[in-house]
């Protein structure tokens, strides 16, 4: 009887013997099945909407022709759009993003090369994503004066326990601003300012988050515009993958990270095996944020 021998893998080789068990299918297909996943957990909030793409989600996992077929991406490319132009006024961005993404699937087939032609796109989503981005930051008004983080960290609930543990934000400063923007926004206020009570630490957290993500996505949105050939873009990944494991720690947005994440391993070279497992670990990773990090890292 022959013993299967079982050769052993080096400390410093276990990402990339992790990766080479993990990620066989290839970039292509991993990008299709992820793409599925998040159709699946993340959804648009319609019944109408979420239902049959969670059909359409759950049969592409299950059935590989049908994740290599043009109609099902055609499908969920439409539905996602029309629940982003049915609800603009409220639809976060990458809702946009995604829906562009399953419709770039979707004409990637209608080529001769869909693999590379997808990664084509990837790349270009990527680059452009946050060019826009840096530029909307740049002329904004209240983004780079702090003014913009200040606010959310104050009343957006993603980022309450960073205030709190971070910021030093306590409960009677809560109600003590959500008291005063009632006033303001009240149907009959003749109010035009209020004045909110913050801490110092609240400050310079908001003025630290503000230039690290300006700075970061402006680094990535010049490595992911400059040229394969250019020496910035082998920094490209390296930073994307800066970005998802530090941002979303904090703000949990995971369908927003999960399809960068996915743009991201769409747009590898071939054998970029061990930055394939990382970007699949931040795919994992961004679910685990949802727990409160904060929280248990305090110990409260």
């Amino acid at each position: 009887m022959s013993v299967p021998v079982t050769t052993p893998v080096a400390s410093g080789n276990w990402l990339a013997h992790l990766s080479t068990t993990v990620t066989r299918p290839g970039r292509f297909e991993i990008g299709l099945l992820l793409t599925l996943l998040l159709l699946a957990f993340y959804p648009p909030r319609s019944i109408y909407i979420s239902l049959p793409l969670s059909i359409i989600a759950i049969a592409g996992i299950i059935v590989p022709a049908l994740r290599h077929a043009r109609l099902p991406w055609l499908a969920a490319g439409v539905l996602v759009a029309a629940a982003c132009l049915t609800n603009w006024q409220s639809t976060d961005n990458h809702k946009y993003l995604l829906a562009y993404w399953c419709l770039a699937i979707f004409c990637c087939f209608n080529t001769s090369d869909p693999e590379r032609s997808l990664a084509r796109i990837g790349r270009w989503l990527i680059a452009l994503v946050f060019a826009i981005a840096v530029l909307q930051k740049t002329l904004s008004p209240d983004y780079l004066t702090g003014g913009f983080f200040y606010y959310e960290l104050l009343f957006d609930d993603r980022f309450g326990n960073l205030a709190r543990y971070v910021g030093g934000i306590n409960a009677f400063i809560v109600e003590l601003n959500e008291s005063a923007r009632q006033a303001l926004v009240n149907y009959d206020s003749t109010l035009t300012a209020v004045k909110l009570s913050s801490t110092d630490n609240l400050l310079y957290l908001a003025a630290f988050i503000t230039w690290w993500n300006y700075l970061i996505q402006f680094a990535i949105a010049v490595t992911w515009l400059a040229p394969a050939s250019h020496a910035l873009a082998r920094a490209r990944h390296p930073l994307l993958l800066v970005f998802l494991f530090s941002t979303y720690l904090f703000a949990p947005v995971i369908g927003f990270g999960w399809v960068l994440a996915i743009m991201g391993i769409a747009s590898l070279d071939p054998h970029a095996i061990r930055t394939q497992a990382l970007y699949l670990l931040a795919f994992v990773l961004l679910q685990v944020y949802k727990l409160p990090m904060i929280e248990l890292i305090s110990g409260s």
